[in-house]
Order: C-alpha cells, then sequence, then structure tokens
C-alpha cells in the first residue's frame, strides 16, 4: 500500500476518534443539562442514564472526574424522582431505589478519584500543606461530591432495609457497608453530622444477618462482633454469631462469644452453659466442667441433657455405677431420646459383664439365672434406644450379645435379617 493511502487512512481513524471523542464529551454537556431543568421526570432521569453509557466506556471522557459526578447525579435522581413517587403513593421501583444510590455511591467515588490531583513544587517533589503537614491536592468537584454523598446517609440506610426485606441480600449488604462507610468517614475530610453508635450497631447487625444469608461467614462474624461494641446486646447478635462461628469450625472464638452470651441470658437459655461445658470436657478440664453442670443444674433442673453430661463425666473419672443415676434422671426426663435410653442401657449390660467377671466359679445355669435381670433390663432400654436409631451400630451390636446369652433366637434373627 503506498505511503501517501497509509497517511490518510491514519488521519481519517485519527479523526474519526477525535469526532468521537468530542461526540461523547457533547453527551455529558447534554446531560448535564437535561438534569438541571427543573421539570425533569423520572423518564428523564432513566434516559440520560441510558444516553450516558457510552461517555462512561469512552477513553477520554471516562477519564474525566466530570463524566462521572454527573453520571452520579444522574443515578440520584432517578432515586428521589422514585423517592418523591413513594411518598406520595404513586407506583415506585424499590430495587431500582437501591441500585440508583449504590451506582450514585460508586461513580462519585470515582469521580473523587480522578478530580483529586496532587500538588508538585518546581522540582516535582510534593507540595505540604503547611497547616495540615499533608500533600496538598487540587481539586474540582470534590466538595459538592462530598456533600452530595453525605446528604443520602439516611437513605443508604433505610434503602438497604427495604432490599432486605425485599430479600436481595446482595444489595442490601452494599447499601449498609456504603452507609457505614459514610457515616465513619474522618471530620477532617468532610464535616458531617455522626449518627448514634446505637444506630450504627443496628445497621451492622442486619447487615451481618446478610451476610449470612449471602455465605459471607467470616464477615457475618466481624460485624455481629462489631455490632455487639456497639451497643447492640440484643440475644440475636450472640445466636446467630454463634451459628456463623460452628459453621466457620472456629470453637474457640464460639466459646468466648458464648461466655458473653451467658453472662446477659444464661438464666434464659442453657445452650451457652451446654457450649462452655463442652470446651471443658474437651480441653480435659473435668473439674471446672463438673462445678459448672451443678450450676447448670441448678438453674435448670428439667433438663436432660444436664444430666447425661454428668454422667458421663462421673463416669470417666469414677465408674458406670457411680453414673448410672444420673442417666437414670436423664431418661426419666426424656425417655424418647436415643442418648438417654442407650447409656442406661450400656450400663445395666457393663453391670451383667461385671458380675460374669465376678463370678468365674458359679455353673453355668447359676450363672444365667442370676445374670437375666441384669440383661433384660440392658434389653429393655437398648431396644428402645434401637428403635428410635437405627442405624446405630452399638445399640445393635450389644442387643445380638444379650439376645444371644438369652438363647433368644428369634429376636436374633429378626436383628439380624429382621421381621
Amino acid at each position: 500500500m503506498p505511503n501517501n493511502c497509509k497517511y490518510l487512512i491514519a488521519l481519517l481513524l485519527a479523526l474519526c476518534a477525535v469526532g468521537n471523542a468530542y461526540a461523547q464529551k457533547r453527551t455529558v454537556e447534554e446531560v448535564k443539562k437535561s438534569i438541571s431543568d427543573l421539570s425533569a421526570d423520572l423518564k428523564a432521569y432513566k434516559s440520560a442514564q441510558s444516553k450516558l453509557k457510552p461517555a462512561l466506556e469512552h477513553q477520554t471522557t471516562s477519564a474525566a472526574p466530570e463524566t462521572w459526578w454527573v453520571a452520579a447525579k444522574v443515578e440520584f435522581g432517578i432515586y428521589d424522582k422514585n423517592r418523591i413517587n413513594k411518598s406520595v403513593g404513586n407506583s415506585f421501583d424499590v430495587k431500582e431505589m437501591g441500585m440508583a444510590l449504590i451506582n450514585g455511591y460508586d461513580y462519585c467515588k470515582k469521580a473523587l478519584k480522578l478530580d483529586t490531583v496532587p500538588e508538585v513544587n518546581r522540582d516535582g517533589s510534593p507540595r505540604i500543606d503547611k497547616a495540615t503537614k499533608q500533600p496538598k491536592v487540587k481539586t474540582k468537584f470534590s466538595k459538592d461530591i462530598w456533600k452530595k454523598m453525605m446528604g443520602y446517609v439516611i437513605d443508604y440506610s433505610a434503602a438497604g432495609a427495604d432490599l432486605y426485606l425485599a430479600k436481595d441480600m446482595e444489595n442490601a449488604y452494599r447499601l449498609w457497608d456504603i452507609y457505614y462507610a459514610l457515616v465513619s468517614t474522618p471530620q477532617q475530610v468532610v464535616k458531617h453530622k455522626v449518627d448514634p453508635d446505637s444506630v450504627i450497631g443496628e445497621t451492622r447487625y442486619f447487615q451481618a444477618m446478610a451476610a449470612m444469608q449471602i455465605k459471607k461467614l467470616a464477615e457475618a462474624h466481624a460485624l455481629f462482633e462489631q455490632a455487639r461494641t456497639l451497643g447492640v446486646n440484643k440475644k440475636g447478635a450472640f445466636d446467630h454469631d454463634i451459628r456463623v462461628l460452628l459453621q466457620l469450625g472456629d470453637t474457640a472464638t464460639m466459646v468466648t462469644v458464648a461466655k458473653q452470651a451467658y453472662a446477659l441470658y444464661g438464666q434464659q437459655d442453657v445452650q451457652y452453659m451446654r457450649i462452655m461445658i463442652n470446651d471443658c470436657i474437651h480441653k480435659g478440664d473435668m473439674k471446672t466442667a463438673e462445678v459448672m453442670l451443678d450450676k447448670a443444674i441448678l438453674m435448670d433442673s428439667l433438663n436432660a441433657n444436664y444430666y447425661t453430661i454428668k454422667g458421663q463425666i462421673v463416669e470417666s473419672q469414677a465408674s458406670f455405677k457411680e453414673a448410672l443415676p444420673f442417666y437414670l434422671r436423664a431418661v426419666e426426663l426424656a425417655p424418647d431420646l436415643y442418648q438417654t435410653n442407650f447409656d442406661v442401657g450400656r450400663c445395666h449390660y457393663l453391670a451383667a459383664l461385671q458380675f460374669i467377671n465376678d463370678n468365674p466359679k458359679k455353673s453355668a445355669t447359676k450363672l444365667l439365672r442370676e445374670l437375666t435381670p441384669y440383661l433384660q433390663k440392658a434389653q429393655t432400654f437398648l431396644e428402645k434406644a434401637y428403635e428410635i436409631n437405627r442405624s446405630s451400630v452399638d445399640a445393635r451390636s450389644i442387643l445380638r450379645d444379650i439376645y444371644y446369652r438369652l438363647s433368644d433366637g428369634e429376636k436374633l434373627d429378626i436383628l439380624e435379617h429382621g421381621s
């Protein structure tokens, strides 16, 4: 191809690029003018939103802070028009309102970044402000941008609540995150009224609830923890956090949270004591576990789980015989639980085995006659346990031995092959 042709093509391409850039700049100006018209309605703002999209992607206009600032004002306009419709009873779109606030914030942040130009000395070094000791920067729109964003602080919190109720957890989470970013903006950056800790804490709590539902578990824990430090000490702030930590497998932190909850709600809910006791048992600190259990039983003497755990500790420290009274109390309180029936049946079975070991010289006939009451007691409870949980290998194994010793071929056959 001749050089002059190549030159002409390059020139044409350059002219096209310039023309396109000019067109996008003109679009930004047109949009800016259209939204400044007091008669602009929701339809006009949405038209401006669509018209401005190419300018947000063009190399020249996307590098200009004013492009993003105009785009942000369009989004806030869409939110405002919906809000007015809502207030007068006209149709409005909750999700559109939420997304407009999110987009408005994101565009403002982009505009701020592009609008902030560091001042430099002649040698190229940063110019330092004598008063603040910070590098000086030049801005054109930043003051207005901050003022705009801070004017919607309460709206971000309210819109988050609306989307939470609409089951849009992702965007509810995002709106509340923006709300917190705004209220925690340092005063030296922009002067604004700071919401009280109780309001911020409640918002963080509900953001944590949204985080749970979108499986942001680590974030949910951090948010529940922060909510509590901000004064949200409702029971749910502990209970939901414990569930999150259980899913995360963070037992140590779960125990810490349970201890905090116990101090406030221990009389009301036994789960915190149970978590603390299980932690002691896991660590082998049986003495502390027993002290805590005795206290728990005094608080809730009708809780079968406490007697089961107490029996397990006594059995590990002393013997099954000393543990049996606790297991019997547990099965009395909860007669339809697998564990309570299994523990009592197992103890009677162990008593039968010990009777055999203690009487090695007895005849088989006499031994079986004296042994039968032990085996029958064990059989009663173990059959109940196996009925409750057919997948129990332990209950099945002991019953097999009991039926064999009692020569109960019929039950043994049913156990092995089913009825």
